[in-house]
């Protein structure tokens, strides 16, 4: 019977979701296991924070614009976090960071609700041209109808 409450204590525990101190501490100790110093090491925290604040601003206001936002205000919001991540951790950090961002498509800074605002701004802006996307009647077309036929 003990063995058995041990033995759910310890499943319970494997369950239990990591803090974000928790990961912190885990990716503060990777990054000392790999070399790297402290400046280095909370640099490399300070990016990651910066990452995330860029994606929650970014994503707040094309939500507020209706999905009215390009990469050009998504470069300037970045460049605002880039001054600030420069401020407390050194200009090498805001190279880095913006390295980072010039790199990553503009869906993986949005997220799922800006994606989506943007998404319907831009139907909404095709429709309006008289390009109706997605087609109401989606018929198939030929090349996709004899892409089904069996050869034998």
């Amino acid at each position: 019977m003990i063995v058995l409450a041990v033995i759910a204590i310890v499943v319970a525990i494997g369950l239990i979701p990591e803090s974000a101190e928790d990961v912190a501490l885990k990716f503060r100790d990777q990054c000392r296991a790999d070399g790297m110093d402290f400046r280095e090491t909370e640099a490399a925290i300070g990016i990651r924070k910066a990452f995330v604040q860029l994606r929650r601003l970014s994503s707040d206001q094309c939500v507020a614009r209706g999905g009215k936002m390009d990469r050009d205000q998504i470069n300037q919001i970045a460049s605002h976090v880039a001054i600030g991540l420069a401020a407390a951790y050194g200009r090498e950090a805001a190279k880095a960071f913006d390295g980072w961002i010039d790199s990553c498509p503009d869906e993986e800074i949005l997220y799922d609700d800006a994606r989506s605002a943007r998404h319907h701004h831009t139907v909404g802006a095709l429709r309006e041209m008289g390009l109706c996307y997605p087609p109401k009647r989606a018929d198939m077309s030929e090349d996709f109808r004899n892409s089904f036929k069996v050869v034998r």
